[in-house]
């Protein structure tokens, strides 16, 4: 089975290989080659800090949250 390759796209949720957290998607420059980016708490849904601009998209992976996980996050916004 062949990898697919990410290609994320503005709006999309990623992690970074060189920064820790979890970052949405703002833009993707003209050349397609980096991305504008911004720390996302995903609990609030909600921006934090200042976007970091002209990171290289082959850098970005898919966040991915597992069943566990979205659980916990869950009841933890319910407590």
């Amino acid at each position: 089975m062949a990898n697919k390759q990410f290609s994320p796209v503005a709006g999309d949720l990623v992690t970074s290989l060189h920064k820790r957290g979890i970052f949405k998607v703002l833009a993707i420059s003209h050349g397609g080659l980096t991305a504008a980016i911004q720390s996302f708490n995903i609990s609030k849904q909600k921006l934090l800090d200042q976007p970091i601009e002209d990171v290289y998209r082959d850098t970005l992976l898919p966040f991915e949250e597992d069943a566990n996980q979205a659980a916990a996050r869950i009841v933890k916004e319910a407590t």
